[in-house]
């Protein structure tokens, strides 16, 4: 099947001919048939697999059918579509690749990220425009500031969806959807797995909706070979072995992620003190737009070997020549486990994940265990549980103290034994002393002679 097969509407060709696309993937053969016939579709497709095209293709088509059908929309602040993404760097990368296609299609796209300024925002009011891409926070403030409409919405996509979800960001859908006319909206809801409350979600909110269900099938994926190290550590020793590890063991670029904003920050010092010649960046929520923006973009060009970052850059981020992942500390949450091992192994390429494991991690590791045996789409190794491990430890020096008490036991008492046996045998240039006969000890008076 070629992208011609697919009857989109004549002003792809040109983009097609820029980017050299010639066939498209496996989840794009799926998808795109479906979004053209105006269903509503779930595709479930990790990062990398085409998904962006998959929807932002049917996308321009519809609504550039229907401009060519009633005109350009003119509705200030009125988007006909939006594209919902959990992060910036996501809705960024979305956006990157929906200017490129409407530079040949003719559509205007607009973002509406955190960290925009307010004169941005409120300029959104008071312009048109036929496609967003947001965030759902934003999304949620402009709605209240009666900056943004969805009253004409007719296609909903959520990226990466159960991302928005795990991040918590339910009732702020829940409460835009209230904005649009679900009757006439068109869905496209794009995910890497189902989490049981997405599942629900959609259960509750569309009862009435027929969703197409899509996988993208193991066996069209590339092979992905990721091997996964488990090492043992205390809290303490973390930065000298990510040090270690950056000196003697890592080949080619990878990513350090950490649990805390603020523990980004301080492995980035930590490196730049101590390998001041190593091109490393830091990335997460608490910096600002322009920054996450500059670290971002630094990584992704190759300007830099290492990338320190909070799970912002876990998800969505296709990064083609990742080598290696660190989880300086294991995610508080098991999806997210998923989600920062899949940056690498990507298109058949070799990745390696390395896990600081600490003594109180075994809650979290029952859970990242339970959900790499949930999923198929990654290869990845069960972590071997710390408790479990120190019991096993501690079970096996206590049957090594055992078997060392018994030996020694037993050689105390041949030594005994030799001591004894060599008490009975006479030894060579030595007076033989024999025991005293019977009545001995008793005083005999001598016999005279007569």
């Amino acid at each position: 099947m070629s992208f011609e097969s697919l009857e989109l509407h004549p002003a792809f060709k040109g983009f097609f001919t820029e980017q050299n696309f010639k066939k498209p993937t496996e989840v794009q053969r799926k998808t795109i048939p479906l979004l053209l016939a105006r269903k509503s579709v779930v595709a479930v497709s990790e990062t990398g697999s085409g998904k962006t095209l998959a929807y932002a293709l049917p996308l321009f088509h519809a609504l550039k059918i229907d401009e060519e059908k009633h005109g350009t929309n003119n509705l200030k602040g009125t988007p006909r579509a939006m594209v919902l993404a959990p992060t910036r760097e996501l809705a960024n990368q979305i956006y990157k690749v929906m200017k490129g296609v409407s530079h040949h299609v003719k559509l205007r796209v607009r973002l509406l990220t955190g960290g925009d300024s307010h004169e941005r925002t409120k300029s959104m009011a008071h312009s048109s425009f036929d496609i967003l891409i947001a965030t759902p926070s934003r999304v949620k403030s402009a709605i209240k500031n009666k900056e943004l409409s969805l009253g004409h919405l007719k296609i909903f996509v959520m990226d990466e969806a159960d991302n928005l979800f795990e991040m918590g960001f339910k009732k702020d859908i829940e409460g835009m959807l209230l904005e649009a006319d679900l009757s006439l909206l068109q869905l496209g809801f794009f995910t890497a797995t189902m989490p049981p409350v997405f599942d629900a979600f959609l259960t509750e909110r569309f009862p009435g909706k027929k969703l197409e269900r899509v996988a993208f099938e193991a066996a069209s994926r590339p092979q992905v070979r990721i091997d996964t190290y488990n090492v043992r550590v205390e809290p303490e020793e973390k930065n000298k072995i990510v040090r270690t590890f950056l000196e003697k063991e890592a080949k080619g670029r990878g990513i350090i992620f950490t649990n805390q904003k603020n523990q980004a920050d301080e492995v980035f010092k930590y490196l730049k003190e101590k390998m001041p010649a190593l091109k490393v960046k830091v990335l997460h929520g608490d910096m600002e737009a322009d920054e996450r923006d500059e670290a971002l973009k630094t990584f992704i060009d190759k300007k830099a070997q290492v990338l320190v970052s909070t799970d912002v850059a876990a998800r969505g981020i296709d990064i083609e020549d990742l080598a290696w992942v660190v989880n300086y500390g294991l995610p508080k949450s098991a999806i997210y486990y998923l989600h920062r091992c899949g940056r690498v192994g990507r298109g058949g390429r070799h990745g390696v994940v390395y896990n600081l494991v600490a003594s109180h991690d075994g809650k979290m590791i029952t859970e990242i265990n339970q959900a790499i045996q949930a999923q198929t789409h990654l290869p990845l190794q069960m972590i071997p549980d710390a408790k479990l491990n120190q019991q096993a430890r501690d079970r096996a020096k206590a049957h090594a103290a055992e078997r060392v008490e018994k030996k020694v036991a037993k050689i105390a008492q041949r030594d005994r034994r030799a001591r004894i046996t060599d008490a009975d045998v006479p030894q060579r240039g030595k007076k033989t002393v024999r025991p005293a006969r019977r009545g001995a000890g008793r005083t005999v008076k001598p016999v005279r002679r007569k």
